[in-house]
């Protein structure tokens, strides 16, 4: 590692929004999270890429001979929530109006990671940006964005949960994570400076940036879809949320209230036996073990509840492609079984979710790895102008319609006042 500098993270992003059209952000905040958070990692320009725009482009012996070939390097990757048809027979294809690449997975010619004492630079490449990364003016232009509009009104939201309890009746399924978008149009966005304001609104461990030419990602990620070191997997999956109170009192009910709600603990330990199930498919016999269940864990803006399970690698070299087509797409943002929710959800949403329930992330030199769940994100599409973001919830028997359409108002809460801070188009 090499000595570090004296530059701040802004000035890193300005630097390469000003140079590249690739580039990314991993920042887990220094959150104190089990099993750790992102690192803050910086990554620009591409040494190499493998991408994938759509399902008949992608090869997954490809994408395992990309990731082999540069093992000892930093790669950032992006998954989409379409890849579900790469690993499952799905017959609608369905739209997705901001064109995200089905797969996106890049080697950045420039690394950086922030240390206690400052960012180095990873690489020799990195090192000799220095001086100019250090001379970067940091500048905020301004940006117009439009009132986002909800995909499906509250009526028709709450039509669709009725529907879906018609499901739940039949036994057709158990619970289903289902989700509104909502969208806009922009203009002259800094997405840097956007990102760093969210970042602030809501601090993440999993909060991330992603910049690939037309397409942009701003991401507060509270959660973890997998992570890997050595032979040991860790899957963190979140259900149950509840907003927080100003009142400190108020506060600390609202938590007691998620702790204790049988409602919420149903839904996450469903999820949790479907990761088991997922994760079992890969670890050893006897592996999987359920560490915490049901923890309710404190953020900015919201109380969430989280069980982390793990499980320990049956084959220790197993290929990228083999942890992918076992666990993806994660259950907390499907449902189970697993295989009719993700059906139902093409009905019912009737739109691709995009990158949206997909996950970006990172594979360490020494092949560890960590990838989180794109929530709590807003999505741009430079080229047409559009941005978009979604929200949803777990929908089982017990669910309230109404309350379940708050829930989705209190986790969208950081991005529309996000959104409210730049000018109306």
């Amino acid at each position: 590692m090499i000595a570090p500098s004296l530059f701040s993270s802004r000035q890193l992003l300005s630097y390469a929004a000003a140079h590249f059209e690739t580039y990314s952000y991993l920042n887990g905040n220094k959150i104190s999270y089990p099993h750790g958070a992102f690192p803050k990692l910086i990554g620009f320009g591409k040494k190499a890429s493998y991408i994938a725009q759509d399902e008949r482009t992608f090869s997954w012996s490809a994408l395992d001979e990309f990731i082999q070939k540069h093992q000892g390097e930093y790669i950032i990757t992006s998954i989409n929530y379409r890849l579900k048809n790469n690993i499952e027979y799905f017959p609608d294809q369905l739209e997705d109006a901001l064109d995200f690449p089905l797969v996106h997975v890049y080697v950045p010619q420039y690394v950086y990671t922030e240390e206690p004492d400052g960012w180095k630079a990873f690489n020799k490449e990195a090192e000799e940006l220095i001086p100019f990364i250090a001379a970067t003016t940091v500048t905020k232009p301004s940006g117009k964005t439009s009132p986002p509009t909800a995909h499906f009104s509250h009526p028709q939201y709450i039509a669709i949960i009725n529907r879906i309890k018609e499901e739940l009746s039949k036994g057709n399924i158990y619970e289903i994570n289902f989700c509104n978008s909502y969208s806009g149009t922009y203009d002259h966005i800094d997405y840097h400076s956007l990102y760093e304001e969210l970042n602030l609104i809501s601090p993440m461990p999993f909060s991330a940036l992603l910049k690939h030419d037309q397409h942009i990602l701003l991401s507060a990620s509270p959660e973890r879809f997998i992570q890997k070191k050595n032979n040991v997997l860790i899957s963190q999956p979140i259900k149950g949320t509840a907003g927080r109170h100003a009142n400190a009192a108020e506060d600390q009910k609202q938590k007691q209230q998620l702790e204790h709600s049988l409602k919420e603990q149903t839904e996450n330990i469903m999820i949790v036996d479907l990761v088991r199930n997922d994760l079992s498919k890969i670890c050893s016999g006897g592996s999987v073990k359920v560490e915490e269940l049901c923890k309710v864990y404190t953020f900015e803006k919201v109380h969430q509840m989280i069980s982390t399970i793990r499980g320990e690698l049956e084959q220790t070299d197993l290929p990228f492609s083999a942890l992918l087509q076992a666990l993806f797409p994660m259950g907390s943002m499907t449902g189970a079984p697993k295989l009719r929710a993700m059906q139902l959800i093409d009905e019912l949403e009737q739109e691709d979710r995009g990158l949206f329930s997909g996950t970006i992330g990172y594979i360490a030199p020494n092949g560890d790895l960590d990838l989180n769940v794109i929530i709590r994100s807003i999505l741009f599409n430079e080229a047409k102008g559009l941005y978009k973001f979604h929200a949803g919830s777990a929908i089982t028997m017990a669910s309230d319609a109404e309350l379940e359409y708050q829930e989705c108002e209190v986790k969208t809460l950081p991005i529309r006042l996000l959104l409210k801070n730049t000018a109306s188009i």
